[in-house]
């Protein structure tokens, strides 16, 4: 199918790719291209988008560089971020977790169509996670209304870990609900930064919520 692959870009926010990591992406990008529609794992106006979407997926890396920390993408659907992370970053463990059977049973072939040795695909609601798992970081894309995924997310994060968020240009508008909410379960807002898509003409703003652990107060 020949999904276009934005290779300069994902170096910009990524760093260099190897022959090995480029074939992988491009394979996995050819994979959700063909099931996406079939699966609901992107809709269908977003297919031509999906170069770009990966690219957003590889930007966490201009934010915070994963070096070999565990982490969980929390409702990855078809394995952005998730999948394009453990590509760039072959020494972290990546916990795909996802509600739906027919994802879990994609992205379980892309584990054996890429080889990829460094994921585990959990199939199982967030909800029924909070207690039974934690990470010491988790991230999510596009996972729904700001304070349902907060809710939900920030029980599965260990404390003293950090949940990442990847926010679009209305992250302002956002930023005081999102305090509160994050306050209530014993978070708060770390660290925020923009990272500009080269060629996409957009940026993508992170948000790290810092979760337990020594308080903001404490620790000053």
């Amino acid at each position: 199918m020949g999904v276009g692959l934005p290779r300069a870009g994902i170096e910009q926010v990524a760093g260099p790719l190897t022959a090995d990591q480029v074939k992988r992406l491009s394979l996995y990008a050819d994979k959700l291209a063909a099931d996406a529609e079939r699966m609901s794992l992107i809709s269908r106006h977003e297919l031509p988008n999906l170069g770009r979407h990966i690219l957003d997926s590889a930007a966490l890396l201009a934010f915070r560089d994963l070096s070999s920390e565990e982490v969980a993408d929390l409702g990855t659907g078809g394995g952005l971020p998730g999948v394009v992370l453990s590509i760039l970053r072959p020494k972290v463990k990546v916990a795909l977790i996802d509600s739906r059977r027919s994802r879990v049973v994609f992205l379980k072939s892309v584990q054996r169509l890429l080889g990829l040795e460094n994921i585990e695909v959990v199939h199982a609601r967030l909800e029924e996670l909070a207690g039974v798992r934690s990470f010491p970081l988790a991230v999510a894309r596009a996972l729904g209304r700001l304070d349902r995924v907060l809710e939900m997310s920030l029980g599965v994060v260990e404390a003293g870990g950090s949940l990442v968020l990847y926010k679009g240009p209305r992250w302002s508008e956002e930023a005081e609900e999102a305090g509160a909410i994050a306050e209530r379960g014993g978070a708060w807002i770390e660290r925020v930064e923009g990272v500009e898509l080269p060629g996409a003409d957009r940026t993508t703003t992170f948000v790290e919520f810092r979760v337990g652990g020594v308080s903001r107060e404490t620790d000053s």
